[in-house]
């Protein structure tokens, strides 16, 4: 071989090299990303994904779409998403419901940090204790203080949710206390039956309780976040008034599957982050009674661990989780 045929052939092979796709992470996004809500359309969870999604779109430069698959609190499309492709193209955005259905349901095989990896988290929900209007108490300690002297009932939007586990939670730290879980199908009918006087208080997301407690119909009692909620300004932190042990809310996470690249990992992260950062979004979300904050992957990864720790620990005692 020539002098000149191995420089042409090695300027084509430079060639190319140079002319060569680049790898699928470093042009992600290429083509329509997913989000994946593990609840159907309406929720609260939805709306997050939703407003993410328009915000995203612009910011990725490719579209962002969202797909809904309920059932079993998340845990469906969890399964779902953990046997994705980990390219960055299938985001499982859910909630704490679906923390809670793993550890309750072990035989589901869903192992949270096993089986996803958390990308970063948005615009929690307070759980907030709405009294009826004939109960007897205005705040905590009353409540407390009343529910040692008979039962009282409240309502949840279901068994294992976390409004029904903040109150479990609050058991377990006040021997003596007497309220009596009623699963609803949801809050809207359990805020409905705590307007009409049918159980003595309901435990929900702040979302749907807030027009409520702002316009009288309901007893705002305490949120359960720790600072104040934006939309009921007025009504005290549930450790402001001595109960620290149930600090609790509701998020919205993404997630993808294992092994996604840490580049496209990085990319999801920061068009969430951004996306939360934007001023309408703020407003969006706190208009509709979310915190309009957002939470980094990796503090978000360090939150869920203890988070997982502690509701293991409320099932466990509340005999709640199924065999």
């Amino acid at each position: 071989m020539s002098v000149v045929t191995k420089i042409l052939a090695v300027c084509g092979i430079v060639l190319a090299a140079l002319l060569a796709p680049a790898s699928a992470q470093d042009v992600y996004p290429s083509r329509t990303i997913r989000l994946i809500v593990g609840f159907p359309p309406g929720g609260g969870v939805d709306a997050v994904a939703r407003l993410f999604a328009d915000k995203m779109t612009g910011i990725m430069g490719q579209p962002v779409v969202v797909v809904n698959q309920g059932g079993a609190a998340g845990g469906i499309a969890a399964k779902k998403v953990s046997t994705e492709e980990p390219d960055g193209y299938s985001v499982l955005v859910n909630s704490n419901s679906m923390v809670i259905y793993s550890l309750m349901t072990p035989k589901a095989g869903l192992v949270v940090e096993r089986d996803l990896y958390a990308v970063a988290a948005a615009a929690p929900q307070a759980i907030v204790l709405a009294g009826a209007p004939n109960l007897p108490a205005n705040n905590l300690k009353e409540l407390v203080a009343l529910a040692k002297t008979r039962p009282l009932n409240y309502g949840s939007p279901g068994t294992g949710s976390i409004p029904h586990l903040v109150i479990e939670q609050l058991l377990t730290t006040l021997p003596g206390v007497q309220l009596q879980n009623v699963p609803f199908q949801g809050a809207a009918p359990a805020l409905t039956a705590a307007m009409s006087n049918q159980i003595d208080l309901a435990s929900v997301t702040l979302p749907p309780a807030a027009p409520l407690v702002q316009s009288g119909k309901l007893k705002g009692i305490a949120v359960t976040s720790a600072t104040r909620a934006a939309a009921l300004p007025d009504v005290p932190t549930a450790t402001e008034s001595g109960f620290p042990a149930i600090t609790a809310t509701a998020w919205s996470g993404f997630f993808v599957p294992p092994k996604t690249p840490k580049a496209v990992v990085d990319k999801l992260e920061q068009a969430i982050l951004q996306a939360a950062a934007l001023p309408d979004i703020k407003e969006k979300l706190t208009a509709l009674g979310f915190e309009p904050t957002s939470t980094p992957g990796a503090q978000f990864r360090v939150e869920l661990s203890a988070e997982i720790k502690t509701w293991s620990a409320v099932l466990e005692k509340a005999n709640l989780i199924q065999q």
